[in-house]
């Protein structure tokens, strides 16, 4: 603001005899935060030596954000409604705290734009705490208001000022939905206070507020009243709806998950019950998906089960139910009118899959096998639906593929298949059949090896070498697991003994299925396999799933923290396929995250969800790990975005004991990627 002549500054305020009132009276030109014009009694309060040496005082140097935003609301209340402000300020006059009563009103400046008349009282003697109290109203981020019982406002802090850009704006006009009041009103009424979540009007749009409200007495007219506090949790609000959909939707085709399968079908199958209609549940299983995912990459496998979801979808539409299950497995709950009609939507399904899907360069397509049981001829609870589905699933599959099968009572090869394997398991336990490979974890910025991850393989003396894939399922369900994985961990801690002495005391982590996890005696179980390895627990990592975080049955964070004590650390696996979230995560003691290869493959497209999720580990300060990077431009993603460690095919498929000593010895060149081909396991066909 341009200096004035003091006659110019007397201008702003007519009379002239005001100015030797004994009440501080001045102008605050708000645009400007300066006085303009000020009496003898305000010169004092300020401690000005003259009023030019006021005038040219800047009053905004020092000022809060807070209370700039004020003034700013006073100044629009000015010019909307002529409104006047009672308050109790704290003022700094050269830096001094006092504190006064002050009247504010809108004055008009000579260039017509609206400034403000202060008018103070005598200065308050009051207590420290009731003086701290008052200010802090001014700079609380909550928003604070006082309403008679007529919902008229009494009072409202700085923030319910910029919330909701009007004091005056009566009570029930607030709230989006006026029934959430009424909810409010009649908790205060019987039990005096109340707590609630509700979507408000306010000058940036609807946003969620939680609401506390009281009864109360207004210290001015000591009337019944009500104070009303509200914070803004849209962000959180927002942040849940996401948990919430990520708990029941696949990440990668945005399809029902598993999850939601347990959840939902048995209410759908329930109201079909009452009703008296049958459904039809499909199992789809893509043939021979394995093949293409190995052949041509993970990112065209993900493609693929994409472009077959939308192709479902398009298919099945409001007739049913969409999930995937996992990997290339989805399942369907439809309703039909006769079976003529299930028929032509079961082809119509295979011709869709079975056509060319275009993905890069590649023109793919991959037929499916559907298995199919009807509710409730075939059974009347989800679980007995999923498995005679799952038999017809077999059928359809030993019928040669692309087909579909109902299923029928004499399915019981599939159970023949699952007998003779738990057999070959039982003598593959006695025989000492199963061996240890291990893949490294690199640093993403020095590639050197800084862990190394232990995965078993079952040698079969006639069918060769299984995918775990194939068998752990299996062995859960017989509770060799337990013999299994105390033999892992004991094998495990003997090759971190080799590693270390061949010059490479490095960690391995261990993976731990949720049946070994929920035993009482598991963390005894593998103490007492590595004493006997002579291997410190201090080099193991027990790596588990984040759904066994919330398994039921057992306490995950007790377990968790028992190992910990123990000297283990604790790695989560395949982050983002469940329904954690890092908030969650970190109320455990958790030292790695381990990032889903899903979230890699398609780097480009979930970019900001793997970055979220590596700015949170760096937060909350653990090591993000990711899972399955095969490409060059995959680990220049990943150290630009500082995470912290990979692995994958990029720097080693699974080796051996003697192969991963020979890797130390001699570290690939990166850009050259390791052959996935060469880790191909077959499928297994079990008589």
């Amino acid at each position: 603001m341009s200096n004035q002549t003091n006659n110019g500054h007397e201008q702003i305020f007519q009379p002239h005899h005001v100015m030797g009132l004994a009440v501080p009276l001045w102008v605050f030109d708000i645009d400007v935060s300066r006085v303009v014009w000020a009496n003898d009694a305000a010169m004092a309060l300020w401690h000005a030596s003259d009023r030019d040496e006021l005038y040219n005082r800047d009053m905004g140097a020092d000022m809060s954000s807070a209370i700039e935003q004020r003034l700013k609301q006073y100044q629009g209340e000015f010019i909307a409604t002529g409104k006047e402000f009672n308050e109790m300020w704290t003022l700094y006059p050269n830096g001094e705290p006092h504190t006064f009563r002050v009247t504010f009103r809108g004055h008009k400046l000579p260039d017509g734009r609206m400034g403000m008349l202060c008018e103070a009282q005598a200065e308050e003697q009051q207590s420290p705490e009731r003086l701290r109290s008052s200010e802090a109203l001014n700079h609380i981020p909550v928003s604070i208001t006082l309403y008679d019982t007529n919902h008229e406002p009494l009072f409202a802090n700085s923030t319910a000022h910029m919330t909701y850009g009007s004091s005056s704006l009566p009570l029930r006009e607030r709230f989006c939905n006026p029934v959430d009041l009424d909810v409010i009103l009649e908790e205060i009424t019987g039990e005096g206070h109340c707590t609630l979540i509700c979507l408000m009007h306010t000058p940036n749009g609807d946003r969620w507020h939680e609401i506390s409200a009281r009864s109360c007495i207004d210290a001015v007219t000591a009337k019944p009243s009500y104070i009303f506090s509200e914070v803004d949790v849209t962000e959180l609000k927002e942040q849940e709806q996401k948990v919430r959909y990520l708990a029941h939707h696949d990440t990668l085709t945005g399809l029902y998950n598993r999850n939601y399968v347990q959840l939902a079908f048995p209410e759908t199958l329930a109201r079909a019950a009452k009703e008296g209609r049958k459904l039809a549940m499909l199992l789809i299983d893509l043939d021979k998906f394995k093949t293409i995912n190995d052949t041509l990459g993970h990112m065209s496998g993900d493609k693929l089960l994409i472009h077959v979801s939308a192709a479902l979808n398009k298919l099945v539409g409001d007739k049913g139910l969409i999930a995937r299950l996992g990997g290339d497995e989805f399942v369907l709950l439809l309703s039909y009118s006769d079976k003529g009609q299930l028929n032509t939507i079961c082809s119509d399904i295979l011709t869709q899959i079975a056509m060319d899907c275009v993905i890069g360069e590649h023109r793919i397509n991959s037929g499916a096998s559907i298995g199919i049981s009807i509710f409730p001829d075939h059974g009347c609870n989800l679980s007995t639906l999923m498995k005679h589905a799952d038999l017809a699933l077999y059928d359809s599959k030993d019928g040669g593929r692309n087909t579909f099968s109902y299923f029928r009572p004499s399915l019981q090869r599939a159970l023949l298949q699952q007998r003779s394997l738990e057999r070959d398991l039982t003598l593959a336990v006695q025989r000492n059949e199963f061996q240890m490979f291990y893949q490294p974890r690199v640093d993403c910025k020095t590639q050197e090896i800084v862990s190394t991850e232990a995965l078993i393989r079952w040698f079969h003396p006639e069918r060769g070498l299984i995918p775990p894939g194939f068998f752990i399922e299996t062995l859960e369900e017989t509770s060799l697991i337990h013999d299994v994985g105390e033999w892992m961990m004991e094998q495990v801690g003997r090759d971190q003994r080799r590693m270390a002495a061949n010059g490479f005391d490095i960690p391995i982590s261990v993976n731990i299925s949720p049946k070994q996890f929920e035993c009482r005696d598991f963390v005894a179980r593998s103490c007492s396999a590595l004493r006997r390895a002579d291997c410190p627990t201090s080099r193991i990592e027990i790596e588990i799933t984040e759904g066994m975080l919330m398994g039921e049955g057992y306490d995950a964070k007790k377990t968790l923290h028992q190992l910990r004590d123990r000297g283990f650390s604790i790695a989560i696996d395949d982050f983002g396929t469940g329904y954690s979230n890092l908030a969650y995560i970190q109320d455990y003691p958790i030292s790695v995250l381990k990032v889903d290869k899903s979230f890699i493959h398609m780097i480009e497209d979930k970019s900001p969800v793997v970055n979220m999720i590596l700015s949170m580990c760096r937060l909350i300060g653990i090591s993000a790990v990711a899972e399955g990077v095969e490409t060059m431009d995959q680990l220049a993603w990943l150290q630009l975005n500082h995470c912290n460690e990979y692995q994958g095919y990029l720097y080693s498929r699974p080796l051996p004991f003697n192969e991963l000593i020979a890797l130390f010895k001699s570290p690939p060149v990166l850009g050259i990627s390791a052959d996935p081909e060469f880790d191909l396991l077959p499928e297994v066909e079990w008589a």
